[in-house]
């Protein structure tokens, strides 16, 4: 398992900032931070992501012997964890905590957690880093999101910050683990397992247009594969997905 380093702040501009300024500086993997609010948080595709205190913001460096694209699929093995530290935190929420592709968690449907990777390649090119970007609504959650949001305190769950991390830092590290000893395949069953739409119709939404089809499977690669109404199969690498009108 890996051996967390975790420090705690009361505020900073972002966790994966601070991860990537200690990253810069030779910090080795395992180190932990975590901010009880942010000023600069950010989501996917710099996104801003709302930091009010109460809520966990936790980045991670890992410096993984692997391809910059068997990195990728650590947003998976994040989600799976995520949802196992959820189910820790809120034993009577089990069976409604569910993995939404590619990279966010959802109680009940609507979005508890997201997961934010970033890595720099090394001249050899393989990576020299990666940091994971954790946000998970505890306390609080937006209003005023295009799709359902929620957080654990409006299901009567009251959670801190610091006790999700440690639930959280140890599913993690269980799963690094079986991830370096075993492959994807292991993760890819986990992940799977708790799917948000698998077998259903979908819609995925691109840069600059749309697909529809049934969300047929996760391939090897954590691509979603999507199957057309030709019954022939897309692959989709990047995109959000929601749920068929």
């Amino acid at each position: 398992m890996t051996a967390w380093s975790l420090q705690a702040f009361d505020s900073l501009d972002s966790t994966s900032e601070e991860v990537r300024r200690r990253a810069e500086a030779g910090a080795p993997e395992g180190l932990a931070v975590l901010a009880r609010r942010q000023t600069a948080g950010r989501g996917r595709r710099g996104r801003s992501w709302d930091s009010p205190e109460g809520n966990l913001f936790l980045s991670l460096l890992l410096r993984p012997r692997v391809t910059p694209a068997e990195a990728a699929r650590l947003s998976f093995l994040v989600a799976v964890a995520v949802t196992e530290a959820l189910d820790l935190a809120a034993p009577a929420l089990r069976g409604q905590v569910t993995c939404k592709w590619p990279n966010d968690v959802l109680v009940a449907g609507a979005k508890i957690a997201g997961i934010l990777l970033e890595s720099r390649t090394a001249p050899d090119g393989g990576l020299d880093w990666v940091i994971v970007g954790i946000g998970v609504n505890l306390a609080h959650f937006p209003p005023d999101t295009p799709y359902a949001a929620t957080a654990l305190s409006a299901h009567g769950v009251a959670v801190l910050p610091e006790d999700f991390a440690g639930w959280l830092l140890a599913r993690l590290g269980y799963w690094l683990g079986r991830w370096r000893s075993e492959g994807f395949a292991p993760v890819r069953e986990a992940w799977l397992a708790r799917a948000q739409g698998i077998g259903r119709e979908v819609v995925v939404r691109l840069p600059d247009s749309e697909l529809r089809g049934r969300f047929a499977a996760l391939d090897e690669s954590g691509a979603l594969l999507l199957e057309l109404p030709d019954g022939s199969r897309q692959a989709v690498t990047a995109g959000d997905v929601f749920p068929a009108a």
